[in-house]
């Protein structure tokens, strides 16, 4: 009797957490439907999953991370420095990016080696276009924003009339939505993203995380352009969590966050929390500061800070108001991490009922899964775009907005956004009162339809059966 043999499917994923984690995410639940999966990675951003892999493969799953060099000689920055996480600026950035080309030799070399049945590489390597059909080994493409961005950046292309004013607001037409943009997005970043969509090109598809409820016109507008599918398989997290059940690990700083937040009532406290690249500037830390000690309401702010080069200890605390976090020490009424947070965690805190975050497309999609509306303040690239399928499209969040494009996170911004800004968003959404309760009721929403998507019958659970069944298809069955 003939059975269809696993699927061999090589993932590629970029060097930085935000497109990393998901993508790592999506191997680990095709490797749970029983198909062998080869992760090539380097040793640094290996390190950064191979504990969830090594459980994996406890438990029975077919996963291997094929490690790379990192060409840390030919770009130019010192062992061990691998990802973007560990850039503080746009010089190391910028090798990091360059690094994604010169591995090209590297994977064309273990694929010729092991071929796989199928290859999927992260959108930043564009270079995989040409790869995959020089080898003729099929081609799906992850790409780690969503897909309303996408449709976004194709309606700015086709439509460079709407941006000849020299001052916003900008419409941008032929969308499902009427949708404005306040900045004009900066050329570098538009050639950036056009490239990125000519790498979707020749491939079977784009594998977004996300689900297919949050963005269906888009979806339908993307497929209509391009004659290519959208393969929704997220929310990743939480899919990953309907087949991996482990216990939460109780350390000091979850403890301590867990006991604050049990003192506060239901949906009082507002979680801010930038990501891992965007760093403020120590003036918009200070307005920043000011505007949550205006608004009244209890917050956890999770601060990343860069600290100047030849900055004394004693100047350290000078970005705060003067007796800023004594004040909120003694009023209950703040909480400051300096450091790592357990993000998921103090989001699906009952006590938690906003966000204020830099629009990075996993923390949007986290908050969708824990049903938080979102206070918006984009700080880079398709941050901007995100925050207007929060606000304009969905409406579970309040714009901060921003004042500037900037394309990198490393970028200083010469517009500071101020307190009283801030504030009056806050209070939007945090006040009570009829508008706060609407967004909060929509946020709920959503996190209904992302929880239904990821469970069996789902539109994320059948379209992860769909993917496989599809690279199924374009190979024949062996015994």
């Amino acid at each position: 009797m003939e059975t269809p043999r696993p699927l061999e499917i090589c993932f590629l994923p970029f060097f930085t957490q935000g497109h990393q984690i998901p993508m790592v995410q999506l191997a680990r639940l095709i490797a749970s439907r029983g198909q062998h999966i080869t992760i090539v990675a380097t040793s640094a951003n290996a390190h950064l999953f191979q504990k969830t892999i090594d459980d994996d493969i406890a438990s029975g799953h077919h996963i291997h991370v094929h490690l790379i060099k990192f060409p840390n000689t030919q770009v130019g920055l010192p062992e061990g420095i691998e990802n973007l996480v560990s850039a503080t600026d746009n010089i190391t950035a910028g090798k990091i990016h360059m690094a994604a080309h010169f591995i090209q030799p590297q994977v064309e070399a273990v694929l010729k080696e092991s071929p796989p049945d199928v290859f999927i590489p992260d959108i930043l390597f564009t270079w995989s276009k040409d790869l995959s059909k020089r080898l003729q080994i099929p081609r799906l493409v992850f790409n780690p924003i969503s897909i309303f961005d996408v449709c976004l950046i194709q309606a700015i292309k086709a439509h460079p009339e709407a941006f000849l004013s020299d001052s916003g607001p900008y419409q941008i037409p032929g969308l499902p939505h009427p949708l404005t943009l306040p900045v004009k997005p900066s050329p570098g970043f538009a050639v950036l993203t056009e490239s990125l969509l000519e790498g979707e090109e020749d491939s079977h598809g784009v594998i977004v995380n996300s689900f297919a409820e949050l963005d269906a016109e888009y979806t339908q507008n993307y497929e209509n352009l391009t004659g290519r599918k959208v393969w929704h398989v997220g929310p990743s997290s939480l899919m990953v969590e309907q087949i991996v059940k482990k216990p939460a690990v109780v350390s000091e700083i979850r403890q301590e966050c867990l006991t604050w937040l049990d003192s506060k009532e239901k949906d009082s406290v507002l979680y801010i929390c930038f990501g891992s690249l965007v760093l403020l500037s120590d003036k918009q830390l200070y307005e920043l500061a000011n505007g949550l000690d205006a608004s009244g309401h209890s917050f956890i702010w999770v601060v990343h800070r860069k600290k100047k080069e030849g900055q004394e200890e004693e100047e350290e605390e000078k970005w705060l108001p003067e007796g800023f976090e004594e004040k909120m020490e003694k009023e209950k009424r703040g909480m400051l991490i300096k450091g790592w947070a357990p993000q998921p965690l103090i989001l699906n805190h009952p006590a938690v009922g906003g966000f204020l975050t830099h629009c990075g497309w996993n923390a949007v999609v986290e908050a969708i899964s824990a049903g938080v509306p979102m206070v918006t303040m984009p700080g880079f690239s398709d941050q901007y775009y995100n925050e207007k399928l929060i606000t304009e499209v969905h409406g579970f969040g309040v714009e901060v907005g921003a004042a500037e494009w900037s394309m990198s996170p490393y970028d200083g911004k010469k517009t500071v956004l101020s307190g009283e800004r801030i504030e009056k968003a806050v209070k939007r959404l945090m006040d009570k009162g009829n508008e706060g309760e609407k967004i909060r009721m929509k946020a709920k929403e959503m996190q209904e339809k992302a929880w239904r998507a990821v469970q069996e019958g789902g539109s994320s659970h059948n379209n992860l059966t769909a993917l496989i069944d599809h690279l199924k298809s374009l190979f024949p069955v062996s015994t």
